[in-house]
């Protein structure tokens, strides 16, 4: 039976990280731009132009990271953009759920942090199924997620533990605490997939 308990997700992302940190954090930093740059101000047309391609970059990081998880070193930093072969289906995905989650925080704050611990996965289900629609994403990660959410809550609150403790050392700890919570985030889908036989 697969755990997602932090305290064996975070040391196996430290295995991982350690096995590639330039380029895991080079990645990380590209992704964290991506997904954390809001439009504002003269930087309103890079920002929006950062949030049409944040489903893609997130999509072609995700597997990246996947495949280090999986034990395959033959990853580039060029793998960062192969989401961009599935442009309208990642970009579509984003949206569904960026529009979950910030709905379901304007409503009621709790609705939209279980949104955002169940879907996640929709992206790495878009890469690694050919076939998968956005719709269908959004449905596949919810079910994979299903009977996970306390513990992916609990990776969610260790998460953000690690990200104050890299900001707490100016900003420099970042690079190294952000990715490693995100491979611990690909680790925890990796084990969910497992019952799946997915390799």
């Amino acid at each position: 039976m697969s755990s997602l308990l932090p305290s064996q997700l975070f040391p196996q992302a430290w295995e991982t990280f350690k096995r590639r940190p330039w380029l895991v954090m080079g990645m990380s930093l590209i992704y964290g731009i991506s997904r954390n740059l809001m439009p504002s101000g003269p930087a309103l047309a890079f920002g929006l132009l950062l949030l049409l391609l944040a489903g893609p970059i997130r999509g072609g990081y995700d597997m990246a990271m996947l495949r280090l998880v999986r034990g395959d070193d033959s990853v580039s930093f060029d793998d960062l953009f192969a989401g961009f072969l599935k442009f309208r289906r990642l970009f579509l995905t984003w949206c569904l759920y960026a529009l979950a989650v910030v709905g379901g925080t304007i409503l009621l704050i709790v609705p939209g942090i279980i949104f955002g611990v169940a879907l996640w996965p929709a992206f790495l289900l878009v890469m690694e199924e050919d076939e998968l629609s956005p719709v269908e994403a959004i449905e596949g990660a919810w079910a994979l997620t299903l009977g996970h959410k306390m513990e992916l809550f609990i990776l969610s609150l260790a998460t953000f533990v690690g990200l104050i403790a890299g900001l707490l050392t100016f900003g420099i700890g970042l690079l190294f605490t952000f990715p490693i919570t995100q491979l611990a985030w690909v680790r925890a889908y990796h084990e969910m997939r497992r019952p799946s036989e997915v390799p």
